[in-house]
């Protein structure tokens, strides 16, 4: 998965005789910033920097990975928007949206945002407003907080606030340990407010996981891999994510919560069950329908099937 071409073009103009020396540490800086939650990298330039070139690409595929589990339609918000990376998923995935709004505190991110939004016919007429997300929350169809929720004091007063503007959330943090438990809990509280789970889970009961995540292959440009220090023409970023709505979506019988193990002739499948479970599952060979449908599987996908 990548940027859009026009965005990448534009990200690499950036980086002239800019030193790369500078620019790795700025990244590296930039990733514990994320791991372990803290202020927004945008108005240090190096940073803002290493965030287009190592970071975007990565969140992007996160976030588009993520929303293949709902559709959204009319107007969208995007909450602590940064330059919009989140938009530019939600719109490669839903191109007929009908309109975008897009909240951000940090006056250089939005500046920025605007730059890259002059290529999409949708998102260069979007609303771009300057705020906290504690502020007013306008009433929309569908909200996205991608990579926000675990740098900020209220979490939990931030969703309802939101809940209480749109019809669906949808919510992405890093698939560490500790943003899963801020993504545990916030579910709890939406399961509170009366909110169908849409995705990851198939139900609605108490979570029986300490630490589910799941993965969004990035393709590494050349920029990426300089940035990086990296060989590999691709990276996998881990993420936890939670889809859920005030209408319900269609019910699905088991999510697969680990890489499948493959082997000739069985599949081992991890899966988080619609009675609320985890369990360890083998399908041979012997179970053909059954068989077929896990040996396509991936990790992070529905498994509509017996037990």
């Amino acid at each position: 998965m990548q940027l859009p071409s026009e965005i990448q073009t534009t990200i690499e103009s950036f980086f002239e005789n800019v030193s790369t020396t500078v620019l790795r540490k700025a990244r590296e800086s930039l990733t514990s910033t994320y791991k372990e939650g803290g202020a927004s990298p945008f108005d240090d330039e190096a940073k803002r920097l290493a965030y287009l070139g190592a970071r975007m690409p990565a969140t992007y595929a996160a976030v588009r990975k993520a929303l293949e589990n709902v559709r959204l339609t009319g107007h969208l918000l995007d909450l602590g928007a940064g330059p919009g990376t989140a938009s530019w998923a939600a719109l490669d995935l839903f191109p007929d949206l009908e309109k975008i709004t897009l909240i951000e505190k940090n006056a250089k991110a939005i500046e920025l945002g605007k730059t890259l939004a002059r290529f999409h016919p949708i998102l260069k007429n979007g609303n771009w407003i300057q705020q906290v997300l504690n502020g007013p929350i306008p009433n929309a169809d569908s909200a996205i907080l991608s990579y926000v929720l675990n740098e900020l004091d209220s979490p939990e007063k931030i969703v309802e606030n939101v809940w209480n503007a749109v019809n669906t959330i949808v919510i992405i943090e890093p698939g560490t340990p500790k943003a899963f438990q801020l993504v545990k809990k916030l579910r709890e509280q939406l399961i509170q407010m009366n909110a169908h789970i849409i995705a990851p889970c198939p139900h609605a009961l108490a979570c029986p996981n300490d630490w589910c995540h799941f993965s969004a292959r990035v393709e590494r440009t050349r920029l990426h891999r300089l940035l990086k220090e990296g060989t590999l023409g691709f990276e996998d970023e881990k993420f936890c994510y939670l889809i859920a709505s005030k209408s319900p979506g269609p019910s699905f019988s088991n999510r697969i919560i680990r890489h499948p193990n493959k082997q000739s002739g069985f599949v081992r499948l991890s899966l988080c069950t619609e009675e609320g479970t985890l369990i360890e599952k083998t399908v041979s060979k012997k179970d053909k329908q059954f068989y077929r449908q896990a040996r396509d599987s991936e990790w992070g996908d529905v498994l509509n099937a017996k037990r």
